[in-house]
């Protein structure tokens, strides 16, 4: 992943993306990409010169640009393509002083209509780690390539991937199958000892159980399919990815397939 692009309105929640995402630039060695998107560049220039001051982009390779653009989340992913990044990673619920710009909304679109994966950051990070990732699935055929780039990010960080299976009902019947998928697929990988946790979790909804295990366990970032275009099988339901983006105060990754 050479170069990770940022989007800016230069708000608290954006922030905390800029700060989450040197930590994860700087274990990847990665380029920084921060993009602010206005209709008057010289109105911003205070702010994109506080920007490229903050104390976390010391000593890093970072490019602070602008661009003008009537739709955001296209304006994103026409730079994210412009700089060929690996990664996009937005600040959700930032509302920003150009006044149209309101990030939660556009996060979404990212997420729904890029092509890049994009981690979500909602709240200020208490601890920059990474040593825990939550991988919710259904464990379908999808889910294979969207796991290849989870434990490839996992790997850089030496986290611990928690697999997770979640039922909505008591009843047992299927258990058996769910175990047996579970299984095949933690051999597929080659998954040793240790490196992860195999849990079948029932609640209520799926979302709910995501959220529920990821606060019991104390997960750094949850990982998640996002459809593509064409893709009538989903690893898990589109409403389901977006209602987590904005409920869940982790990080989320949500992958491409």
């Amino acid at each position: 992943m050479n170069s990770i692009l940022i989007p800016t309105d230069f708000s608290e929640n954006s922030n905390y993306a800029l700060e989450y995402g040197s930590f994860i630039a700087k274990a990847k060695g990665s380029r920084l990409i921060i993009l602010h998107i206005t209709k008057d560049q010289a109105s911003v220039s205070a702010q994109l010169n506080a920007t490229r001051k903050l104390p976390f982009f010391k000593g890093m390779d970072v490019q602070i640009l602008t661009r003008e653009g009537k739709s955001i989340s296209k304006t994103i992913n026409r730079v994210g393509i412009e700089f060929n990044v690996g990664l996009i990673i937005m600040g959700s619920n930032g509302v920003s002083n150009v006044g149209e710009l309101l990030l939660g909304s556009n996060t979404e679109n990212v997420i729904r209509k890029s092509q890049f994966n994009v981690l979500t950051i909602k709240h200020k990070m208490l601890s920059l780690e990474l040593s825990t990732v939550l991988f919710p699935s259904d464990f379908s055929p999808e889910s294979y390539q969207v796991f290849e780039t989870v434990k490839s990010f996992a790997d850089m960080f030496g986290a611990k991937i928690h697999l997770l299976r979640v039922v909505t009902s008591d009843r047992k019947k299927g258990s058996k199958t769910i175990d047996e998928k579970m299984n095949t697929f933690i051999k597929h990988f080659k998954l040793e000892q240790g490196s992860y946790e195999k849990v079948i979790y029932n609640d209520k909804t799926r979302e709910l159980g995501v959220l529920n295990y990821s606060i019991d366990v104390d997960i750094d970032m949850i990982a998640i399919g996002s459809h593509g275009k064409g893709i009538v099988r989903k690893l898990v339901k589109e409403s389901i990815s977006q209602d987590l983006v904005r409920d869940t105060f982790k990080p989320i990754l949500t992958v491409r397939f």
